[in-house]
């Protein structure tokens, strides 16, 4: 320590220290500061702010810092001279190589011993980093949540309640707006949980799980979905949220229901071709024998039997050509109480071999109809055809059997019911019934007659629906348009 520092008072060295400290941390302070006049000059400058801008002392700061030839229209530090106060201002700068900087500006009034403001302090502090970085993050943000919105599957965001937080533009437009609610009441319409929920699931262990669901949508159609269920954590690690992704895959799970079917039909059409072929060889052996023993009694019996089996393979093949074709059906105009009457009668004797009887309740006043007769004639024989089928397959021998025919009107829709007391179906088999190409007949059946009448009713702008139980026997009821759209096929299309 020099003499002159040991001659000093006390006071005179704290003060000596103080304004060196002072100094120190005006030069050493990691901003830019500068201290401008009243007329925005400035007068002095940290070392930070002539490292990044030069010695410019006497220089306007908007020349400085902005390279204008006037002052800014907001300037903070001639805000300070006008009303005394601190002010705060978000800026872009250029430092002395012409680079941009986002500064955020802090000014303060410096006063003299009478309490005039005589300078102004400018501080700016960098954030030209943290605003490329918050940058960056806005456009993660952003393609997060475009990527969110627009990915293909219906994503879903729940809590450990399973409520629905959050949910993409794909989930909210097949389930609606649905934020709040719980998963398994707008996925299921159920009332509790499901047994095995994947969501769960992941909130007791932190993996991820999936299964296969079948959901129903906003318009009540079951939607077949591949369900993945993936962990949201907090900065502790801890499972607060779970983002559930379900994939439909109804259209994969139908396509595999007809490679499927494809293979029951070729085996059922094999068995069918191979009883066909045995039922025509019997009838050659019958007919030959009488050729041979000139029985003209064995003759009828052998050429009735080819001719029924030429019958059955002729209908399979018809069958199979029209479900396998796609055509607007003709329109002209159908009585259907005749067509009904003429069905059934075509059918009668054959039902009296069966020992059941045919009924009919036909409303003869009903409106003529625009189908395809055709069709029609088809829709009713497969039918009957099934309920007679059914009534034979039922081994009550001491119930009298019967079908029943009714046909009638509703409104604007005709309305055909093939009711039998037969053999009846479970659940399951009536879920499956109209799926190609799906049959209750075993290797004596393919399961084209039901298809067909399906066919017929959904290409008419109708539907078919069946009601059954097991030993209670089954009604299948079709409703079809009177008068249908201005825009179907005529007759000549």
């Amino acid at each position: 320590m020099s003499d002159h520092t040991l001659a000093c008072s006390p006071g005179a060295r704290r003060l000596d220290i103080k304004d060196l400290a002072c100094e120190r941390l005006f030069d050493e302070v990691p901003c830019c500061i500068s201290i401008q006049d009243p007329d925005l000059r400035i007068v002095e400058a940290n070392r930070n702010m002539i490292d990044e801008f030069g010695t410019r002392l006497g220089e306007p700061c908007y020349t400085v810092y902005k390279g204008r030839n006037e002052p800014c229209p907001e300037c903070a530090v001639a805000r300070t001279f006008e009303d005394g106060r601190e002010h705060t201002a978000q800026e872009t700068i250029f430092d002395r190589r012409g680079l941009p900087r986002e500064v955020i500006v802090n000014t303060k009034p410096l006063r003299d011993n009478s309490g005039r403001i005589v300078a102004v302090m400018e501080l700016f502090t960098d954030i030209t980093v943290n605003r490329e970085l918050e940058k960056r993050l806005h456009d993660s943000l952003r393609r997060f949540h475009t990527l969110f919105e627009q990915v293909p599957c219906f994503i879903s965001v729940q809590d450990r309640d399973l409520r629905i937080v959050d949910s993409n533009g794909l989930f909210k437009e097949h389930f609606g707006q649905n934020l709040g609610g719980y998963c398994y009441k707008v996925y299921k319409r159920r009332d509790e949980p499901c047994e095995q929920c994947p969501v769960a699931k992941t909130f007791e262990d932190g993996l991820v799980h999936t299964s296969e669901e079948i959901i129903i949508d906003s318009t009540g159609s079951e939607v077949v979905v591949l369900v993945s269920s993936s962990p949201i954590r907090d900065s502790q690690g801890r499972v607060t949220e779970v983002m559930e992704v379900l994939t439909d895959i109804t259209e994969i799970r139908l396509l595999q229901d007809k490679l499927a079917s494809l293979g029951q039909l070729v085996g059922g059409i094999a068995h069918s071709i191979k009883n066909v072929l045995e039922g025509l060889r019997g009838g050659i052996y019958v007919a030959n024998l009488g050729f041979r023993d000139n029985s003209r009694e064995d003759i009828e019996t052998g050429w009735e039997m080819v001719q029924r089996n030429v019958e059955r393979i002729s209908g399979m093949i018809l069958d199979m050509l029209y479900c396998a074709k796609d055509r607007a059906p003709r329109r002209l105009p159908v009585s259907l109480p005749e067509m009904a009457e003429d069905v059934a009668e075509l059918f009668r004797a054959r039902a009296g071999q069966r020992d059941l009887d045919i009924e009919t309740d036909i409303d003869p006043s009903m409106d003529t109809i625009l189908a395809d007769p055709k069709d029609i004639h088809s829709l009713l024989a497969n039918l009957i055809t099934n309920a007679m089928d059914a009534c034979a397959s039922d081994e009550d021998e001491a119930k009298k059997h019967f079908v029943h025919i009714g046909v009638s009107q509703d409104g604007d829709e005709a309305v055909i019911r093939v009711r039998d007391n037969g053999i009846g179906m479970d659940d399951d088999t009536r879920r499956k019934l109209f799926r190609m190409f799906f049959s209750t007949k075993g290797a004596f059946g393919t399961g084209l007659g039901l298809l067909v009448c399906h066919k017929v009713a959904s290409e008419h702008g109708g539907a078919i629906t069946v009601d059954s139980a097991p030993g209670q026997g089954s009604t299948f009821s079709v409703r079809l348009p009177v008068d249908p759209d201005s825009d179907a096929p005529d007759a000549d299309g």
